[in-house]
């Protein structure tokens, strides 16, 4: 199992390259940073990908495999962010006659600076730990300041990007599927809130409570099921709307063509 989804997001990488790249060579920054977005959500699914059980097992992740994984998820959530930006940045730009509130590139910097902090915080909190290899990150190590330092950071990048796109889709005019996005990043919230919460009883009260326990599993799949299919579904509208469009006025246009040759002939 774990090697077929491993497979399926190294499709998802090479899909999401081509996507970046495309949207480079035709500066377009928002698709740009959604291939980028893309790429390493798909590297955040292959690295933690071993952790799907086999035969009921899971396997040990190292330090360096988690450090990795959290990076990516930033790098992803940072790319997911700008390319909201770029999206709420166009439409200001079109409504208000090319000019817009905030410049995007200051935005997109800032959120760039925080992502590298956020990095650097999670790297330097396990790079020096001596942990080994375990199955149960937060059993067994949530004791450790240097953890809930990386597990706070991690959350937060669990649940900003994904607040932030449920509420940027909920805000939006793209009818009734835009709530699906919006209940899928609802959930991404309160699946960090979660993790947060977690790794606070650990480390305060001594609590264990099981990394892959039911609550967390239900949000995640939920956070993550909801987000893409609402988005695919909205994105399969979209080019359904704009196919219909087209097609009524190749029909308009049809129809008055054959109008103004026959007037022409009868002249």
């Amino acid at each position: 199992m774990s090697q077929a989804l491993g497979a399926l997001a190294w499709v998802g990488v090479a899909l999401g390259m081509m996507l970046a790249v495309r949207g480079g060579w035709y500066r377009q920054t928002a698709t740009a940073a959604f291939g980028v977005c893309i790429v390493f959500y798909c590297l955040t699914g292959e690295n933690y990908s071993t952790l799907v059980p086999e035969d009921g097992v899971r396997q040990a992740m190292n330090t360096s495999e988690r450090i990795w994984g959290a990076t990516s998820a930033v790098i992803a959530g940072c790319a997911l962010v700008a390319t909201l930006m770029a999206i709420r940045f166009g439409d200001n730009e079109s409504d208000h006659g090319g000019r817009s509130g905030p410049d995007l590139n200051q935005r997109i910097m800032l959120l760039v600076v925080a992502a590298a902090a956020s990095i650097a915080v999670i790297n330097l909190s396990l790079v020096h730990s001596e942990l080994t290899p375990s199955s149960d990150f937060l059993a067994d190590y949530g004791h450790m300041y240097q953890v809930v330092v990386y597990q706070a950071v991690f959350a937060f990048w669990i649940g900003f990007p994904a607040g932030y796109l449920g509420w940027t889709v909920v805000r939006s005019e793209l009818g009734p599927l835009r709530y699906l996005v919006g209940f899928g990043g609802l959930c991404g919230v309160l699946w960090a809130i979660w993790k947060v919460f977690v790794t606070a009883l650990i480390w305060i009260a001594g609590i264990h409570i099981a990394e892959s326990s039911p609550v967390s599993l239900c949000l995640g799949f939920l956070a993550l099921a909801f987000c893409v299919f609402g988005s695919l579904l909205l994105a399969l509208t979209a080019s359904f709307s704009a196919w219909r469009t087209g097609r009524t006025y190749r029909t308009a246009r049809a129809i008055e063509d054959r109008r103004l040759r026959h007037d022409n002939r009868a002249a």
